[in-house]
């Protein structure tokens, strides 16, 4: 049985590229089970009307596995979009995990210093957890927010919010509060939840009527599975991330942004996307606008491929020390009608500045320029194999204490990997 996302399209995290990079949420110490595990968390999330994107999972994390013992983990400092929302911290996990006789799926989303429509909905933080369970072939489910300092104008709120408590702020919005909701049945479960949803009753700006905030979302679905056949396929991407030199997230303030991995059986040849409205990490960051894609098929035959991409508009690195108006990267691996496989990487660089010097758009991969008072900046940096692919638009190691950052630190933009094994 095949698990679908009944709110959002699905994005996971995927496992592994050995020897060249590990994705977000891989799979050391996984154990494989006979469960089909689905589950995300997200800091916020904004629909327009028509479900159009306004802002896409903020500092999300994610699962898509037949594996107990993965987990996935994001932090973002902050997230905002014009008139509608500010957040301060986003601390994001998803996990798998074995209990006795059966799994659990567990997505947990915690925002911080909360604050929406211009004030009339605040709060210190809002934490949300949303656990399946299937033991034995039953399935049950626990989903709960917990509220500090919550404060909606003209409201006076229970000390403990029951579930899918509703609230109206008249001629602004209609808010639900401990969003909550699951499905069984033989042995399958689906949970969504939401620490705070908001409809607009009237146009704010350029949001129109019926325009959606969910904050802290969550989803979880698990299923009996089957084995699987085919070539393993996989990827994932993000638009940027920053790093302490052994890899640990600084400060827990800069997980990948607008991350997404390839789901285990793809995405049926249809685009996938995650697209954030705006990074602000000032003054190692900032960003208009990033859209990261995947597109996979799975195949028991030889047509199975994984593509992921990530594209990232009006790039500001360090105080104007590098620019760019866009910035992509992709990464692809294809399986051959001799059950080979092909992997390749391209990038597009549009009007790219470092340290003053305009960077021409054919420039050789792996390129390396030293930049003064900062450290060691690589373009269209590229790793491949036959069955795997990587590839980073800009890898910067920080050399020079500044910024914020410490010796050793690396941030990353444009990043995407990919990979299909095929069966021995």
């Amino acid at each position: 049985m095949r698990i679908k996302s009944a709110v959002v399209p699905l994005t996971t995290a995927a496992g592994l590229i050995a020897a060249v990079a590990v994705a977000p949420g891989g799979v050391f110490g996984a154990t494989p089970s006979h469960a089909h595990l689905v589950g995300w968390a997200g800091g916020s999330m904004v629909r327009g009307l028509g479900h159009t994107v306004t802002s896409d999972l903020t500092s999300q994390s994610s699962v898509d596995t037949t594996n107990t013992g993965v987990r996935s983990r994001n932090t973002l400092a902050t997230a905002s979009v014009t008139r509608l929302l500010t957040v301060g911290a986003i601390s994001t996990d998803a996990s798998s995990a074995a209990v006795p006789r059966g799994v659990q799926l567990t997505t947990h989303a915690r925002t911080a210093n909360v604050n929406l429509l211009g004030g009339a909905i605040t709060a210190r933080a809002v934490d949300t957890v949303d656990v399946a369970k299937v033991v034995n072939g039953k399935a049950s489910s626990t989903i709960r927010t917990t509220f500090v300092g919550l404060k909606i104008a003209g409201t006076t709120l229970p000390a403990n919010i029951p579930q899918n408590f509703g609230v109206r702020i008249p001629g602004v919005a209609q808010v639900t509060l401990n969003g909550a909701y699951s499905a069984a049945k033989d042995g399958t479960i689906m949970t969504t939840g939401v620490g705070l949803y908001v409809s607009l009753l009237k146009a704010r700006g350029t949001n129109p009527i019926g325009t959606e905030i969910y904050l802290n979302p969550t989803y979880g679905a698990i299923a009996p599975t089957a084995p699987v056949t085919g070539a393993n396929i996989g990827g994932y991407a993000y638009g940027s991330s920053v790093y302490a030199s052994a890899g640990r997230l600084l400060d827990a303030k800069s997980g990948p942004t607008a991350q997404i991995s390839q789901p285990m059986n793809g995405t049926h040849g249809m685009n996938r996307y995650n697209r954030t409205a705006a990074v602000d990490l000032a003054p190692v960051a900032t960003v208009s606008a990033i859209t990261s894609t995947a597109n996979g098929v799975k195949s028991a035959g030889t047509a199975s491929y994984s593509t992921m991409s990530t594209k990232l508009a009006g790039i500001n690195l360090f105080n104007g020390l590098i620019r760019a108006d866009a910035l992509t990267g992709s990464a692809s691996v294809k399986e051959l009608p001799d059950g080979s496989t092909r992997a390749s990487t391209s990038t597009s660089l549009v009007n790219l500045v470092i340290a003053g010097r305009s960077v021409p758009a054919d420039v050789s991969p792996n390129t390396v320029i030293r930049v003064a008072r900062l450290g060691k900046v690589t373009i269209r940096s590229e790793a491949r194999s036959a069955n795997q692919a990587l590839v980073k638009v800009l890898d910067i190691v920080i050399t020079t204490k500044g910024y914020g950052l410490p010796v050793g630190a690396e941030v990353q933009v444009g990043v995407a990997a990919a990979w299909v094994i095929t069966p021995h």
